[in-house]
């Protein structure tokens, strides 16, 4: 999506360009009024002169007529169903559709978690059915006049919502015989590797299990540069087929598991991973491993408890270790062959087919145990795990092990990320361990510990650094949203409890923030909201004064720390 004003011919056109030449399908541009839907016909008009044929979007918030008027020009038009229109709907929108019938302009029925309509607010709340409701009603509709060309969208910056409430739609819409096109996006997503990894987690997921036709990630970023990680995650979810079994679950609830040392029950879920003590600055992950992996070759006497480590069974059976620290790692053949185990805590791999027999060594063993499942990202192996895991039986604590090769840090974190996410989006695992053979050489060692620890984050299974919930900006935001981002990064980063949104404006700046602790939300030119959860605490702030008064905003409410 184009952030440039779309009264800017000359901009848009370039910054088109840009995106096209990037590899994007579609560029959507915002139309705020009369005038900016008539212009989006120049700004077509010379992107045609110029050789560029790629569809063109019209983003349309509050107003039927800027929508209908955009529909004499552009290829589609979104309109969202929480502001289309505060009257009935039918009228505007039957006339939307003949309109676009008539142009032969395709409609997307882009649904915001953060700007449902009163009325659906009042009826479901704001949560996976009432995003669903707000588009069955306009999508109904459109089968009633048999208005076919048209594209569903339901986004949040909530990964797991937006999940939840795809899954939902998919099913409804099979449910009730509607068909539509599915678009997928995880609203304000972020910059740099939070907005990359979040991404992936909502995204990912959904082409995992068969799901969207079009999609969009949003960076607080150049446009241009939403565009290699769209095409990266679409390389790397190639031949899904869509199962109702695999995308069955709609609502969230976590997996029972034995409560041993320290995972599974009710805690956090952890990490596994090398010790990141020494590393470089630029290496920094969000947090130590809770568990320290080493290697045969690599085992030294050189450890450092309280940390806790996990060793080979066969090193560990080797010396007397410390009982409450050391914890043996073993196959499934050693495990029934076994000596002698931890009455702590053991850990046992199993891969896909080994999952039945493993579970039942587990169960029958009577000794406190953690399965390491061994994750090979096909679809049938998920399924098993799925069915595994729906067993009351299953109940000792999971953690997932992947091993990736890929050497770009970016293509890693990306591939992780897609794939792993279910696990906790669906509440399936007790922890996460990462591998890649390249880090510490082609990689920053740190990698594969940071990019865990993300994914729990992006998947609200846990919180390890300061959350920002930033918004990729378009034609609406009036200040520099990316430098806005960037100084409350710096001013806030160490506060790892909060999470922060950054708006560029009130469209969806003050729904698409109900997650947030603070929000920072422009509300006119220099102009900035400031809010406290869904509360508007300070209006019309001088823009340059605003990062200051969010931090005073903080510490009002007992959320500072130094």
């Amino acid at each position: 999506m184009c952030n440039t004003p779309t009264g800017d011919t000359q901009a848009c056109v370039e910054q088109c360009i840009r995106i096209f030449d990037s590899g994007g399908g579609l560029v959507r541009l915002t139309a705020r009024n009369l005038e900016e839907a008539r212009n989006l016909c120049n700004i077509k008009s010379e992107l045609r002169r110029r050789g560029y044929l790629q569809p063109i979007c019209a983003d349309v918030h509050f107003n039927p007529a800027v929508a209908n008027l955009a529909a004499s020009c552009v290829e589609k038009v979104r309109i969202n169903p929480g502001n289309f229109t505060r009257d009935a709907i039918e009228p505007p929108f039957l006339g939307l559709l003949e309109n676009c019938r008539q142009h032969r302009t395709a409609l997307r029925i882009g649904v915001n978690h953060g700007s449902l309509s009163r009325r659906i607010m009042e009826e479901f709340g704001d949560t996976p059915e009432g995003m669903v409701e707000s588009a069955l009603e306009y999508l109904r509709l459109c089968r009633r006049e048999g208005f076919r060309d048209v594209v569903v969208s339901l986004k949040s910056s909530n990964t797991r919502i937006m999940v939840y409430a795809n899954r939902l739609m998919k099913k409804r819409m099979l449910e009730e015989h509607l068909e539509a096109a599915l678009h997928l996006g995880v609203t304000e997503a972020g910059a740099g590797e939070e907005g990359r990894i979040r991404s992936a987690a909502g995204i990912g997921t959904l082409l995992n299990e068969g799901m969207g036709d079009t999609l969009r990630v949003s960076l607080t970023e150049d446009p241009e540069k939403e565009i290699p990680v769209a095409r990266k995650l679409l390389d790397l979810t190639q031949d899904r087929r869509f199962d109702p079994e695999i995308s069955s679950k709609t609502k969230y609830g976590r997996r029972p598991s034995n409560d041993l040392a320290f995972l599974g029950g009710d805690r956090l879920p952890i990490v596994v991973g090398a010790s990141l003590t020494g590393m470089k600055k630029e290496e920094s992950s969000p947090a130590e491993p809770d568990l320290h992996f080493i290697p045969d070759h690599q085992w030294t006497e050189e450890v450092n408890p309280p940390a806790r480590y996990l060793l080979s069974a066969e090193v560990w059976m080797r010396d007397s270790y410390p009982q409450e620290s050391f914890f043996p790692l073993f196959d499934l053949r050693g495990f029934k062959s076994r000596s002698s185990q931890s009455p702590v805590l053991n850990f046992i791999l199993a891969g896909a087919d080994e999952l039945e027999e493993t579970s039942r060594e587990i169960n029958h063993s009577g000794i406190p145990c953690c399965l390491v499942y061994l994750h090979d990202g096909k679809q049938a192996s998920r399924k098993a795990f799925q069915k595994m895991a729906d067993d009351s039986g299953f109940s000792f604590p999971v953690v997932v092990r992947a091993a990736y090769t890929d050497t770009d840090p970016e293509s890693f974190m990306i591939r992780a990320a897609a794939e792993l996410a279910w696990y906790y989006l669906d509440g399936f695992a007790d922890g996460i361990w990462l591998d890649n053979p390249f880090s510490g050489a082609d990689l920053p060692a740190s990698l594969p510990v940071s990019t865990s620890f993300r994914i729990l984050q992006a998947c609200r299974a846990r919180m390890t650094e300061t959350e920002y919930i930033a918004c990729p900006s378009c034609g609406r935001t009036l200040f520099n949203i990316q430098d806005t981002l960037e100084r409350i990064r710096k001013a806030t980063s160490h506060l790892k409890h909060l999470k922060i949104a950054v708006m560029g404006c009130i469209v969806n700046g003050p729904g698409e923030m109900a997650d947030a602790d603070y929000g920072y939300v422009g509300s006119g030119r220099g102009r900035v909201n400031l809010y406290r959860k869904r509360s508007l605490v300070k209006k019309g702030i001088r823009e340059e004064n605003a990062v200051e008064e969010l931090v005073n905003l903080i510490r009002e409410n007992g959320d500072w720390t130094d």
